[in-house]
C-alpha cells in the first residue's frame, strides 16, 4: 500500500459488491472513508472527505460514474486518481472512462489479485500525470516570467532611453542588489510604472 494513497471513497449500486469492496480493501491495507451507490452522492461525498482515490461503477441510478467522475473533476486543480468497475467490457464505454479521467478499469468479477493490480497501475498513471502536469506549469510559468522581464526592459527602454542590453543589466543589478528574482524585480517596476499612469 502507498501511504500516500490510503483513503478510499467505494461508489457501487451493488451492495454485495460494495462489502467485497470494503473487504478486499481491508485486506490491502486500505481505509473505506466513505461509501456511496449513486453517482450524486459520490460528488458531494468527494467534495466532503477528500479521499484520496476512487473505486466507482460505472452504471449507476441518479448519475452515472462517468458522469460523476467529470463533475467531481470540474471542481479540482488536478484529476482524483479513479478505478472504473463495470460489468460490461465494451471498448466505447472503456474510451469515455479514459475521457473522463479514469486511470483504471476492472471488469466484474473481481478479485482481490485484480484489484491489486488496477490500483497498482492507477498509482503508476497518476503519478505519470502528476509529472506532465508539473512539466506543463513550469513551462507556463516560465512563459509568463519571460512576458514580464520583456514588458518591463521595454518600459524602461521607452522612459528611460536605454538600449535592450542596458535594461537587461539594470533589471539583473536590481534583482541582485534587493535578493529578489528577475520576474519579481520586473513585476514591481511595472506595478510602479501603472502607479505613475494613475
Amino acid at each position: 500500500m502507498n501511504p500516500k494513497y490510503s483513503r478510499v471513497l467505494v461508489v457501487e449500486d451493488e451492495s454485495i459488491v460494495l462489502l467485497g469492496f470494503k473487504a478486499f480493501l481491508a485486506q490491502l491495507g486500505y481505509q473505506v472513508v466513505g461509501e456511496a451507490n449513486n453517482g450524486k452522492d459520490a460528488v458531494a461525498l468527494c467534495s466532503r472527505l477528500s479521499p484520496d482515490f476512487l473505486i466507482m461503477d460505472i452504471r449507476m441510478p441518479e448519475l452515472d460514474g462517468i458522469q460523476a467522475l467529470e463533475r467531481i473533476n470540474q471542481t479540482r486543480k488536478l484529476k482524483i486518481p479513479c478505478i472504473f468497475v463495470s460489468a460490461y467490457s465494451d471498448e466505447a464505454l472503456i474510451s469515455q472512462a479514459k475521457k473522463a479521467g479514469a486511470f483504471s478499469y476492472l471488469i466484474k468479477p473481481i478479485r482481490i489479485q485484480d484489484l491489486h493490480a488496477a490500483i497498482d497501475v492507477m498509482l503508476e498513471q497518476y503519478e505519470q500525470y502528476l509529472a506532465l502536469v508539473k512539466e506543463r506549469d513550469q513551462a507556463k510559468e516560465m512563459l509568463e516570467n519571460r512576458k514580464l522581464i520583456e514588458r518591463a526592459k521595454g518600459y524602461l527602454m521607452d522612459n528611460f532611453d536605454m538600449k535592450e542590453k542596458q535594461a537587461m543589466e539594470f533589471l539583473q543589478k536590481k534583482s541582485r542588489d534587493t535578493n529578489k528574482k528577475l520576474p519579481e524585480v520586473a513585476s514591481g517596476i511595472l506595478k510602479m510604472a501603472d502607479a505613475w499612469k494613475q
